[in-house]
């Protein structure tokens, strides 16, 4: 971080930084992907968020000649280089919402974009009408701002031109990356993707897995390379280290999961006895209340509060309430002993006067009027979901945590919960024993979203697309095995030796 923006930083709040997602860009990243741009002679660069002007910084040093300008939406930040800064008084920065300005062609393009979920920009339906009217793409919901910068500004790269962006690196695993890895394919213009590992040094604010995007829309079909970047001064020569791996941009397929090219060896298994899990049933996300303290209580609170406990449902409302693998109507019990906050309420006509009074206090508490809460109707009835057997930690940092659920517990946000069809319910403890395996760990990484710091997320359709087990395949197990694990694993917390050198036969 430089000295313009580590002032920026202690001057300005961290909610309005928050609220244009600004993250600013290291000044060795900065000249990295500024010296690639401009290596060939260009001498014309647009910055569509253009912040505190690490690019033009970087850039100016390399070419003196340089036509840079760019566009930013906060006007603070602009006020605030004005007051600081001669940057633009040598410049052109248009203040203006990028997303929302079109019909423009640039030469060269690169970009640090906000980062910030989609759902979080309160334009969101003006944006998704101007990707449909002007690129004729349907953007998906869960798309990221970052992701809607970068598809829009491939649009614009003129031909010959370069583009490099920062970016989150989760859109290479997720569904709605699909379609800006088939924008970055198309003309074959997709050069090199670099993981940064060393996240904290380069970004010390972002939690998520952050890469750099090198594009040229030259129409050439080199081979894209996918590098790995463990430490920051190695940058500067990353591109002529050998990459973790290198396709040609027509073997790419959109639809993969891309994360996997970062790893050092790629997994090999015996596809004939895998399938999708969706054979089986299917993930759904754990209830989302939009405001836990109000909806979550201990027996203690409950009781202060004169609430019927009939109005209360146990459930898992945090992923350290549970301690072991396999979770009983005893264990949840305990929770609710200990005074642990593993109760719902759950309002069903008709109320009585307590649970009334109790929505007239949180609608005093503003409860009512979260992101999540203003959106139902009423706002404090939350969705219906029975028990599942088998639960699947949101996060992870080394193993996944699988839970077999023998309890009345229903879950929020911190599992997905499978729900077998009826092929599925004859299975469930072979799944969850086989979740538990380590050759699971391997097969399920496919799938795994990478963010920063070592974390892997799942949602609950990267679960439902990963590869299990067939029916016959789980079968040839034998009932007296799993019946064995099962003990097995509650007592010791893993799967015995026994049943992991079978899991082991699934790999080649």
């Amino acid at each position: 971080m430089n000295e313009l923006s580590s002032k920026y930083g202690s001057e300005v709040n961290l909610e309005h930084r928050k609220s244009f997602g600004q993250f600013f860009t290291n000044p060795s990243i900065a000249r990295f992907m500024s010296q690639w741009v401009l290596e060939k002679g260009a001498n014309r660069i647009y910055d569509p968020a253009f912040g505190l002007g690490a690019f033009y910084d970087a850039a100016i040093q390399i070419s003196e000649e340089l036509d840079f300008y760019g566009s930013e939406l906060d006007g603070s930040i602009l006020t605030f280089l004005n007051e600081r800064s001669q940057i633009l008084d040598k410049i052109k920065i248009d203040q203006q919402d990028y997303l929302l300005n079109w019909n423009e062609r640039h030469e060269n393009i690169i970009c640090n974009p906000p980062y910030m979920r989609f759902q979080l920009f309160e334009n969101r339906a003006d944006v998704f009408s101007a990707f449909e009217k002007h690129l004729g793409l349907r953007v998906s919901g869960y798309t990221n701002i970052a992701s809607a910068f970068l598809l829009k500004s491939l649009s614009e790269l003129q031909e010959g031109g370069r583009l490099a962006y920062i970016m989150p690196l989760e859109f290479l695993n997720t569904g709605y990356g699909k379609l800006v890895k088939k924008m970055l394919l198309r003309n074959n213009a997709l050069k090199t993707i670099i993981r940064i590992d060393c996240e904290k040094e380069a970004f010390s604010n972002v939690i998520t897995s952050v890469g750099i995007i090198l594009v040229e829309n030259n129409g050439i079909d080199n081979n894209v390379n996918f590098h790995v970047l463990e430490d920051l001064n190695d940058l500067q020569d990353i591109l002529k280290n050998r990459p973790k791996a290198s396709l040609a941009c027509s073997g790419l397929n959109p639809a993969d999961k891309w994360l996997k090219y970062f790893e050092d060896g790629k997994i090999e298994f015996n596809s004939r006895n895998l399938i999708k899990l969706e054979q089986y049933g299917s993930f759904s996300r754990g209830i989302a209340t939009g405001a836990n303290e109000f909806f979550a209580l201990s027996m203690s609170r409950a009781r202060e509060l004169g609430l019927p406990e009939s109005a209360l449902k146990s459930c898992i409302t945090k992923s350290n309430q549970v301690k072991s693998s396999i979770i009983r109507k005893d264990d949840i019990k305990s929770l609710i002993n200990e005074d642990l906050p593993v109760l719902i309420l759950d309002f069903k006509e008709p109320m009585d006067a307590s649970l009334k009074r109790y929505i007239l206090y949180g609608e005093k508490m503003g409860y009512n009027q979260r992101y999540l809460t203003r959106t139902r109707n009423p706002w404090f009835k939350l969705e219906h979901r029975t028990p599942a057997p088998l639960l699947f930690g949101v996060f992870s940092r080394n193993a996944f945590k699988a839970i077999r659920n023998f309890s009345e517990a229903i879950n929020l946000t911190c599992f997905h919960g499978f729900y077998p069809n009826l092929f599925g319910q004859e299975i469930i403890d072979y799944l969850f024993l086989y979740f538990n395996s380590k050759v699971a760990r391997e097969i399920l990484r496919i799938n795994m979203r990478k963010y920063g710091d070592n974390l892997g997320k799942f949602e609950p359709n990267d679960l439902n697309t990963a590869l299990v087990p067939s029916y016959d395949w789980f079968m040839n197990l034998g009932s007296d095995l799993i019946a064995r694990s099962l003990k097995f694993i509650e007592k010791n917390g893993f799967i015995p030796d026994e049943l992991e050198s079978k899991f082991n036969s699934l790999l080649s």
